[in-house]
């Protein structure tokens, strides 16, 4: 007899596959504990040493953050093509302060930034009427987290450095709330969106005043409770029809390229949504026309057009007609944009920091940035629900593209100058929500492949490995803010 195997043991396939189970039965949590670690500390790493208004476009969002803090929803018309309306002066005064020494190319001065905040603080409360049309323009939604962080910490009698910091961490509860929303939504797809909305760009837009933090995951989360709805395959209520309805108007109130994803109620089966054709026409088409609506009326109130007030000599009424005369050369000027900008943009969406002149903006080097591309998309092939579900899953790699186009057209129109050979001004963070779209899309169409022992240790080997890359990347950039914002212990103010 063999001395090496005890009598009365399992044989040694069994107990393999008794620890494969235990691996696989522990696979979620210990994702989710990763996660949740993961995101707690670069959280607050990024809100305790990300320099004040240092983000992208932070300082515009600011200002309209101080003005919904004030209960101001509503944007004052202050010229053509210019809104905006009185906010807080001591807010104001602290986001000049930055942005001028920003702008010397060099550290700012944590103590001193500070000793100004306190000082501004003391002051009687006044208000400064300022133009902000860049921000001005945008529905109140995406800004709500931001300001009721400012409005409770003035209430607390902090100045106006503490106030941008409560702003800061109201979005970051928020979109990790929205998240976890997202997360228990799906049916699968659930370790690739969480690596998406972990990654570097999305986590530091978490962390600042910016509005894209909803303007992402309000989207994804339409797509999410259409996937969960399909899935259960069960006939919806009139609760369930009404949150399609009040969500879509959500869509509406965001950025005017978010409005079409109302229109992944279509997806829904006709048993699904009211048990006929008929019902299921109408619930889309209700979804579809309340974001439309919205969008249409909210940017008819505040037609902002970009190019003219970043004076980059764009035409929008010149593009149309361009467009119109010779359909073929505007293919041609997006598909070189599409040639010459497309690793760019990934590099952009992905490992950027900062929204100013170097050293206040940069990259993280390479060797995080482009292999993180293809951990993405193998990581969505692992994580499929258990079901296939090519329809959803053409309804989301379809219109993929569609939403990238629609990007490119409307900033060929209203941002970039006529005659140019590429489309100016697309920053590769405006692409968030087409990558969920193409993850969601593999994922439905891979579902769960077996066996599944194999193919969850996989998944957890890439997902790890995104959050490695994820964590270089904001290593770096936290390296950065440190030499240029040389704050000591958690945060300032």
């Amino acid at each position: 007899m063999s001395s090496g195997t005890p009598i009365g043991s399992p044989p040694m396939g069994r107990r393999l596959l008794a620890r494969a189970g235990v691996t696989v039965r522990l696979e979620p949590l210990v994702i989710g504990v990763m996660a949740a670690a993961y995101g707690l500390l670069f959280g607050v790493l990024l809100l305790a040493r990300t320099p004040p208004f240092a983000g992208q476009d932070e300082a515009f969002h600011w200002q309209r953050v101080l003005q919904i803090a004030d209960g101001h929803l509503l944007a004052e018309t202050l010229g053509p093509n210019a809104w905006g309306g009185p906010i807080d002066r001591a807010g104001y005064l602290q986001m000049l302060y930055h942005i001028g020494r920003i702008q010397k190319h060099g550290p700012v001065d944590p103590v001193e930034a500070q000793a100004l905040s306190d000082h501004l603080a003391a002051q009687p409360r006044s208000l400064e009427v300022v133009a902000f049309p860049s921000s001005a323009s945008f529905a109140p939604l995406a800004y709500v987290p931001q300001a009721a962080g400012v409005a409770a910490a003035r209430a607390a009698g902090l100045g106006p450095l503490g106030q941008m910091q409560a702003g800061r961490a109201g979005n970051f509860a928020v979109y990790a709330l929205m998240v976890a929303a997202i997360l228990r939504a799906l049916p699968g797809a659930r370790v690739a969106v969480l690596a998406l909305a972990l990654s570097p760009v999305a986590l530091q837009s978490a962390c600042s005043l910016s509005a894209d933090p909803l303007n992402l995951t309000l989207p994804v989360l339409m797509l999410a409770l259409v996937w969960r709805l399909r899935d259960r395959g069960a006939p919806i209520g009139w609760v369930t029809g009404t949150g399609l309805v009040a969500l879509s108007a959500a869509l509406g109130l965001l950025k005017l390229t978010m409005a079409p994803f109302a229109g992944a109620v279509l997806y829904l089966p006709a048993a699904v949504a009211g048990g006929s054709w008929r019902s299921r026409l109408g619930l889309s088409g209700l979804c579809l026309a309340v974001a439309l609506g919205a969008a249409v009326l909210w940017n008819a109130a505040y037609p902002f057009v970009p190019g003219p007030y970043w004076g980059t000599g764009a035409d929008p009424a010149a593009q149309v007609a361009r467009l119109r005369a010779d359909p073929l050369d505007g293919l041609r000027v997006l598909a070189a944009t599409v040639r010459d900008w497309a690793v760019m943009w990934w590099r952009d969406g992905y490992g950027r920091y900062g929204g100013h002149p170097p050293p206040w903006h940069g990259y993280a080097p390479d060797r995080w940035v482009l292999p993180a591309f293809w951990v993405l998309l193998a990581l969505s092939l692992c994580d499929g629900p258990r079901r296939r579900d090519p329809g959803f899953a053409a309804g989301c790699l379809i219109p993929a593209p569609g939403y990238a186009l629609l990007l490119l057209v409307a900033f060929w129109v209203g941002y970039t100058p006529v005659g140019s050979a590429t489309v100016d001004g697309v920053q590769g963070r405006y692409f968030l929500p087409m990558h969920a779209l193409v993850l969601l899309g593999l994922a439905a169409a891979a579902g769960a492949w077996r066996p599944a022992a194999p193919r969850r240790s996989l998944r957890f080997a890439l997902f790890a490995a995104a959050l490695a890359l994820s964590g270089a990347v904001l290593v770096e950039v936290l390296g950065v803010w440190r030499s240029l914002w040389p704050v000591e212990g958690c945060c300032a103010g």
